[in-house]
């Protein structure tokens, strides 16, 4: 257990404390919660970009560290997705409502494919670590869904006063949510095709070498 990995255990450990923190209206006024859970949020998702530069730097790269990392982040952001869309859910369901939940579910397709290869691959001694796309895709959807979380606590807070329309805010979410799905289906088409590429480079590896001896 070194300090990248204990980074990405810290991170899995964040995920529940943000989930209660979020719905859990306690406090001096009836809004602050999401600023905290938003806070939370951010701080568990600079932990995932300080496990990687540390291990990096320290050469400290593990197999847990490879398949533990991605998963926590997965796992982080599907909590921020259930967070925000069930805050989001009107009494009736809108036009504008379903579209988040649809472009949410073509996120969360992508990433469960993305780890069911990783498994796959895993069994067969290979741990494969993400790419360039991905790790884009990762830091801008961290930026986006705390994004997403401050205009809802600046809704709540102007709701107070105000009364304002949430159905402006779910428009305003699923904009950031929609820049996510695009990056989201880039880096995962990018990945499948890097995999791919790499398990078909293998085989005629192997044979130059058998032909070599």
């Amino acid at each position: 257990m070194n300090l990248p990995n204990a980074l990405t255990v810290l991170r899995i450990i964040l995920i529940p404390v943000f989930a209660v923190v979020w719905f859990m209206q306690a406090g001096p006024d009836a809004y602050s919660h999401y600023l905290w859970a938003a806070i939370i949020f951010l701080i568990a998702s600079l932990t995932d970009f300080l496990d990687g530069k540390i291990a990096r730097k320290h050469d400290e790269i593990t197999n847990f560290g490879k398949i533990a990392d991605p998963i926590a982040d997965k796992a982080l952001t599907v909590a921020a997705y259930f967070c925000i869309y069930a805050h989001l859910k009107p009494k009736n369901l809108t036009a504008e409502f379903i579209t988040g939940v649809v472009f949410v579910c073509i996120i969360l397709f992508r990433e469960i494919a993305v780890t069911v290869m990783r498994m796959v691959y895993l069994r067969k001694g290979v741990a494969l670590s993400a790419g360039l796309p991905g790790k884009i895709k990762t830091f801008a959807q961290m930026v986006l869904l705390f994004v997403a979380m401050l205009f809802i606590y600046s809704n709540e807070k102007s709701y107070t006063f105000t009364g304002s329309n949430t159905l402006s805010i779910t428009k305003s979410v699923n904009v950031l949510v929609c820049i996510i799905m695009i990056l989201t289906v880039f880096s995962g088409i990018y990945y499948f095709a890097g995999a791919k590429k790499g398990s078909d480079k293998k085989p005629a590896d192997k044979k130059a070498k058998t032909s070599k001896k």
